[in-house]
């Protein structure tokens, strides 16, 4: 399982690496979600409706040669996988392959790896408010700005329910419980 897991981390590391090097420095072009913002004339009024359903205009904004900015802090619809995901899979790969030669089932308490865990879980938060503070602060004014305030940036909801936040909060008390767990064992070592 080891083996797998370090295979798992070197393939996503080595993937991502290669998706946002690309990203970067090529002539790709950026897709970002919007939507009609309130100035454009039928921005609340359907596209089609239904016997009780209706569907209203959303799109993809296509940015055919983006600058640096852009390529880095846009979110990109076209590939759901953008440059700060694939910086944040690169981190956790990296902080996964530091942690692993330090976990296995004979010694498993025998190190204090509480820190890496912690990282883990410090890295998932903050690259959740490095995204929420993007997508407020460059995507949506930069949506605005180049459409002059016709359409404005569509985000799917899950910053109504942050997941990644929470799964940081949840690994940050896994590294507590583990820490704790590391004391005892230190303690019951010490007593025999």
């Amino acid at each position: 399982m080891y083996t797998r897991i370090k295979l798992g981390a070197w393939t996503i590391l080595v993937f991502c690496s290669i998706m946002a090097i690309g990203a970067l420095a090529g002539g790709t072009d950026v897709s970002v979600p919007v939507k009609p913002s309130s100035h454009y004339p039928s921005y609340d009024q359907p596209l089609k409706n239904y016997s009780n359903t209706e569907i209203k205009i959303a799109g993809e904004f296509k940015i055919k040669e983006p600058v640096f900015l852009q390529k880095l802090l846009l979110p990109n619809s076209f590939i759901e996988f953008d440059v700060l995901g694939c910086l944040l899979l690169i981190t956790l790969s990296i902080i996964v392959l530091k942690l692993l030669p330090h976990v296995h089932s004979q010694g498993l308490l025998k190190k204090d790896i509480s820190p890496w865990i912690r990282s883990i879980g410090w890295t998932l938060i903050i690259f959740f408010f490095l995204d929420i503070f993007r997508i407020f602060f460059y995507a949506m004014p930069e949506i605005d700005r180049i459409t002059n305030h016709e359409f404005i940036f569509r985000r799917s909801g899950y910053i109504l329910f942050p997941l990644q936040f929470y799964t940081g909060l949840g690994i940050l008390w896994v590294s507590r419980l583990y820490k704790n767990a590391f004391r005892l064992k230190q303690e019951q070592e010490l007593t025999i």
